[in-house]
């Protein structure tokens, strides 16, 4: 079962006042050039900057303060220097430069065609996007119309390359992340991608793929599509959070209690009253995935009860993913006798849960969510904290090895952001990926050797570490081919291949068209939140009575269930006097652990799990 990301809504919410207005001249306003399109209309995306207030700002655009609230939230009541704010383009301007256009003799008309995008005319043309969206101010790259008409700069044709045009697209989907705040993420479309592929990536079907673009033509190159950004409602919560928790530092009143919470284990013979909080519907729509995870829940709590861990009442609340809801659970008079909640799985609907758990003892388990605003004494966080991730590469990274940093066109920057941390002031090797007729990896700086044929690399006697940033699976497949086919052919030869290993990242799991002996070949490290080897006793046994009891094979979010029940059903028992601290907790194969940072803070998993892909075609785990 594909793991489903959820289009969450939008929270307004405000931020504090920054800077200051006096009666000095202020620094004229920067007006921005980047324009890109939202919902249908066009907006310019300004960054602001020390000086900057509500007023220059709408002078400089020509538009009025409330027409700049109205379209940012967060600037109500201030501004903060660096913050993206949108400003709509007037009419007039988008006018002038129509006419302005049309009056010039230096353009050719190109009359759009089905199918077209504007990366695809740029690359006819050989001209730079950036053009094309200058002198077309009313064209939107993300939906062209079959028969508008373009103005192509005579003097630009030929002056610019594919890799300027990908940069271009690349550039104005980021922009357009910055400043949309519709819920959804905008992705460039790159060679090889198909609706498949980006619908496994996004964690979507492909009919909900389908619904959310238009790609009746079929999917091009270049062009962008949308797909829900999960983090986007937590995200905007995020900032409610630390609003209201600098308004109360200022007034000296926290906003939970700043000590520990005492937990009491639950006697053998009285039930444990379990409280599971999911988004079973959302918007009269089944989630399957938070099904699968209750489904999983019931399992574990079965086993428990056929080792004879005493009775559980369970009760199963949807949450809808809807905050009132979740109130209104909390305040209802059954709730009261609750021992132990699991859930709700969102950020943005833990807070009155949490005061009633402190109120009364009792623990909160999260089970999925990697919280970043809410933190109390009485959560515990299933999903690893992010600050432990790479402790177990550590032996791949201590100097003993080479390190190549492998690029492409399209990157995973998330796993570079992470990557590089990591590195800091540690030597490597960078390199850009690129294929024509044969692999090629240009280096990326003056202290990176060319590299000519990747056995050159392989004949070295010390060890290598690649580490492979490309999120294409056409590019992760070509560079790991690469590697493994120089070090056959290094070994057929006689000659002794230096040792290596390549790390990836996790979401390589979800590509498909990837013969996944290139990981053993290679010998492939990930590091996930989550792994379950089918082969193993226990996860087989689960798998039997899962498929027994639903006539369908698990997934994640059903050995998560599993292993939350598992765990926690059992600690209330006794682990939970000690609040579970300095005990391993392995219900299937992934590792639990879990530890407070400082008293008052919440207690987090600890344990990630490292998957080595050995070249005896075995998987190891650490």
């Amino acid at each position: 079962m594909n793991l489903f990301k959820r289009l969450i809504t939008c929270a307004v919410f405000s931020t504090a006042v920054v800077g200051w207005v006096g009666v000095q001249a202020l620094p004229p306003v920067d007006r921005s050039a980047v324009i890109v399109f939202i919902n249908g209309k066009k907006y310019y995306i300004h960054t602001v900057k020390a000086g900057d207030t509500l007023y220059s700002i709408a002078k400089a655009y020509e538009v009025t303060e409330s027409v700049i609230r109205e379209c940012n939230p967060s600037a109500a009541d201030g501004l903060k220097i660096d913050q993206t704010i949108k400003i709509p383009v007037p009419e007039k301007v988008q006018a002038e430069a129509r006419a302005e256009k049309k009056r010039k003799r230096e353009y050719l008309n190109h009359k759009i065609k089905s199918g077209e995008t504007l990366y695809g005319i740029a690359r006819d043309y050989n001209i730079s996007v950036a053009t094309l969206m200058e002198d077309n101010p009313d064209v939107n790259p993300q939906t062209l119309t079959i028969g508008q008409t373009l103005w192509v700069r005579k003097a630009e044709i030929g002056s610019s390359s594919e890799q300027e045009a990908k940069d271009d697209m690349a550039e104005y989907a980021e922009n357009l992340n910055k400043a949309a705040d519709d819920g959804y993420i905008y992705h460039v479309v790159m060679p090889g991608e198909t609706v498949y592929s980006l619908a496994r990536r996004y964690g979507l079907t492909e009919n909900e793929f389908v619904a959310m673009n238009d790609v009746d033509g079929g999917l091009k190159s270049g062009s962008v599509v949308r797909v829900p950004d999960p983090d986007h409602n937590i995200k905007q919560v995020a900032e409610i959070v630390e609003a209201e928790a600098a308004k109360d530092a200022a007034a000296g009143d926290a906003a939970h209690r700043s000590g520990n919470v005492s937990f009491r284990a639950i006697e053998s013979d009285r039930p444990l009253n379990i409280a599971l909080m999911l988004p079973l519907e959302v918007g009269s729509k089944p989630n399957a995935s938070y099904v699968e995870f209750y489904q999983g829940f019931l399992l574990g709590l079965e086993r428990l009860k056929e080792e004879g861990r005493g009775a559980v009442n369970l009760t199963l609340y949807n949450t809808g993913h809807d905050q009132l809801k979740v109130q209104q659970i909390v305040r209802d008079g059954a709730f009261a006798s609750t021992d132990l909640i699991v859930g709700p799985v969102y950020e943005d609907e833990l807070n009155p849960v949490v005061e009633f758990a402190e109120e009364k003892g009792v623990p909160v388990v999260s089970p999925l969510a990697n919280l970043s605003a809410v933190e109390s004494p009485v959560i515990y966080q299933l999903s690893p904290a992010p600050e432990t991730k790479y402790d177990k590469i550590d032996n791949l990274i201590d100097g003993g090895r080479d390190i190549y940093l492998i690029y492409a066109s399209s990157n995973d920057s998330e796993f570079e952001r992470e990557i590089l941390a990591e590195l800091e002031g540690k030597s490597r090797y960078s390199y850009t990926y690129s294929y024509n007729q044969k692999s090629i990896f240009t280096p990326r700086d003056g202290s990176s050797p060319a590299i000519s044929d990747m056995a050159d690399v392989l004949k070295g006697e010390r060890p290598c570490l690649f580490i492979v940033l490309a999120n294409s699976e056409i590019d992760v497949d070509r560079i790991l081919g690469t590697i493994s086919s120089a070090n056959t052919s290094i070994v057929e030869r006689g000659t002794k291949s230096a040792q290596y290993v390549v790390l990836g990242t996790s979401r390589w799991g979800r590509f498909n068209n990837i013969d996944h002996t290139s990981f053993f070949n290679n010998n492939v490290v990930m590091i996930s939140t989550y792994h379950a080897k089918r082969d193993s006793a226990a996860v087989r046994d689960f798998d039997s009575r899962y498929i027994e009891a639903y006539s369908m094979l698990p997934s994640l979010y059903s050995y998560r269930g599993y292993d939350a029940a598992m765990i926690f059903g059992e600690g209330m028992r006794s682990d939970i006097d000690y609040r579970m601290l300095d005990k391993r907790y392995i219900p299937l194969q992934t590792e639990y652990k879990f530890r407070q940072s400082s008293e008052g803070c919440r207690y987090v998993n600890q344990e990630w799990m490292r998957v080595n892909y050995n070249s005896n075609y075995t998987i190891t785990l650490e």
